[in-house]
């Protein structure tokens, strides 16, 4: 509870026991070429479902009877490994793969992303010719699931107050289109915006719910459960972004700490 561990995610769920989470929410490598410091995000198409696969089986295995999954991808990426014909409609495949595995779906939130970062192209295909032009999608979407059951067995301490900005965002999370800012800071080389865990957490989740990421990063997941007064867990197999997390999740627990005490004092 409360930790992250530096190692590879399978190994690291290997770890944990059989229902035991209540939400997993994630963004997992993409194989789109980024430059990590030890994980080759350029594999073989087929090998990189494998592994999406996997760790997928494993969190299927973790998920209590109630457990939900929330997957942060994009809905289509260019796997550059494929050879000629490289585009991959991601969102479907790893639909398919979690049917495999045996998850329920619950749906899809379209992410609109406010101030969007502008997306520099270097190719068109053919230019102003339709002999092969290129059209490339940046959206990123969240594939919500379930282990065996979407209702919750037993009723907890919800987020939402009755307030009406509290209703607000229930209305959106149940629209089906979320809005997020992007992370603009690059503490890593590829950052996850903490509006994503925190939607998924608040409208999953009950107070004290365990929170699992399996791709840990730069510890987003971890700040929106301390925020949020949920457990957490991940792992990270990188020991430099393990480094980073451990600092940004020790400053949010100080941060909280502080809180509480300023609060207690003027009580």
């Amino acid at each position: 509870m409360n930790k992250i561990i530096n190692t590879d995610c399978i190994e690291g769920l290997k770890q944990l026991e059989e229902n035991s989470v209540d939400l997993c929410v994630t963004s997992p490598p993409y194989n789109v070429g980024i430059e990590y410091d030890n994980w080759d995000d350029n594999m073989q198409v087929v090998d990189y479902l494998g592994f999406a696969k996997d760790w997928l089986t494993e969190v299927y295995r973790v998920l209590k009877p109630d457990g939900r999954i929330a997957v942060n991808i994009p809905y289509e990426v260019n796997m550059k490994k494929l050879g000629g014909h490289n585009r991959v409609l991601i969102q479907s495949e790893y639909h398919q793969l979690m049917k495999e595995i045996g998850y329920g779906f619950a749906g899809i939130a379209d992410l609109d992303e406010k101030a969007p970062q502008k997306v520099k192209f270097s190719a068109w295909g053919s230019w102003l010719s339709a002999s092969a032009p290129y059209m490339h999608n940046p959206k990123e979407c969240i594939l919500l699931g379930y282990k065996d059951q979407w209702k919750k067995l037993e009723r907890g301490e919800s987020y939402y107050d009755g307030s009406e900005e509290s209703k607000r965002e229930f209305m959106e999370y149940v629209s089906g289109l979320w809005g997020y800012f992007a992370e603009t800071r690059g503490m890593t080389n590829a950052n996850f915006s903490l509006d994503i865990p925190e939607k998924a957490i608040k409208f999953m989740t009950y107070k004290d719910d365990l929170v699992l990421d399996p791709f840990m990063g730069s510890g987003t997941t971890a700040v929106a459960c301390i925020k949020l007064d949920r457990q957490y867990v991940g792992f990270e197999i990188s020991n430099s972004y393990y480094k980073i997390a451990s600092t940004r999740i020790d400053k949010e627990w100080s941060k909280k700490l502080t809180a509480e005490k300023a609060q207690e004092f003027w009580m």
